[in-house]
């Protein structure tokens, strides 16, 4: 994994595509999937925009959907997670440690993305409103997805126990 997990900066991401199920910890801000849409409406509030249209810190990719994703995964490929390597970090935290209990709050997957059904579900933890900034014909919710996630790829699921709910 490149990068670490960083409360509402670097955050997990499930990711399905083409059938296939991935995790990702990346910067948050690759994840507003209508650019376009998100800069109009910091203009329609009156706010200036520094570099308007230029979408190169997303690889020159505007609007990331279906048609996009393959190329927009390619080029995010190394900032894939693995199952096992996520469940490592709750591994790493002293679940009895009540301090520490809290840190398991930056491990909850922050974003799925499910490409292949035009679908955005955010449960972000802080004000943000990725589900708002969706490309045309997507659905986008605020709501916690956890239950969509495959049982093979609940990386919190260890021993039988769902570390969450802890």
């Amino acid at each position: 994994m490149k990068l670490n997990v960083e409360y509402a900066e670097n955050i997990i991401i499930a990711v399905k595509f083409k059938g296939e199920f991935t995790w990702f910890v990346t910067e948050k801000d690759y994840w507003y999937l209508d650019l376009v849409k998100w800069e109009n409406a910091f203009i329609d509030k009156g706010h200036a925009i520094f570099n308007q249209g230029d979408y190169s810190d997303r690889f020159d990719i505007p609007i990331l959907d279906e048609k996009s994703a393959d190329a927009f995964l390619c080029e995010i490929s190394e900032y894939k997670a693995s199952k096992e390597e996520l469940s490592e970090l709750i591994l790493a935290i002293d679940l009895n440690d009540t301090k520490m209990k809290y840190a398991i709050m930056n491990l909850i997957p922050c974003l799925f993305i499910d490409f292949d059904e035009k679908l955005l579900m955010s449960q972000f933890p802080e004000p943000a409103s990725f589900e708002e900034y969706v490309p045309k014909d997507w659905k986008g919710s605020y709501e916690n997805f956890l239950n969509k996630i495959p049982s093979q790829e609940k990386y919190w699921i260890l021993d039988g126990k769902d570390i969450f709910k802890l």
